[in-house]
């Protein structure tokens, strides 16, 4: 059975846009994470996922990704679903808090899988007539 977390977390994403907040989500930073390490404090980092502040934001049922500017830089990010913490609105602080279930032995595999700079593959279907 599917986890129920990547589905709260839409959930609240939709509502804090809805609302008008500004979504965060708290990370456990691990080897799974891409993110800049120099926003990392005690092993988690605080990300703004607001429409506004990122681009191509991608929320899946294994991983959030987008691309945003840390200090003028352009930064992709990958979160693994697992890493997140909580999901909360910055304004009023009302959101989801998660036990971060994480996996310490992640396979080189698994990174790639979870990477969204990894170029799209061609199709390998043929059209039969």
């Amino acid at each position: 059975m599917e986890s129920t977390k990547p589905y709260l977390i839409r959930a609240i994403f939709d509502w804090c846009v809805d609302e008008g907040l500004t979504p965060y989500i708290l990370a456990e930073v691990n080897s799974a994470v891409i993110a800049p390490k120099s926003h990392v404090k005690n092993n988690e980092i605080i990300l703004n996922i607001a429409p506004s502040s990122v681009a191509k934001l991608l929320i899946t049922n294994e991983f959030i990704s987008f691309s945003a500017r840390f200090s003028g830089i352009n930064e992709s990010v990958t979160v693994p679903i697992g890493s997140v913490k909580s999901i909360y609105a910055a304004e009023n602080h009302e959101g989801l808090y998660f036990k971060a279930s994480l996996n310490k032995n992640i396979s080189k595999a698994d990174k790639e899988a979870l990477n969204p700079s990894n170029k799209i593959k061609k199709s390998y279907l043929k059209l039969v007539k």
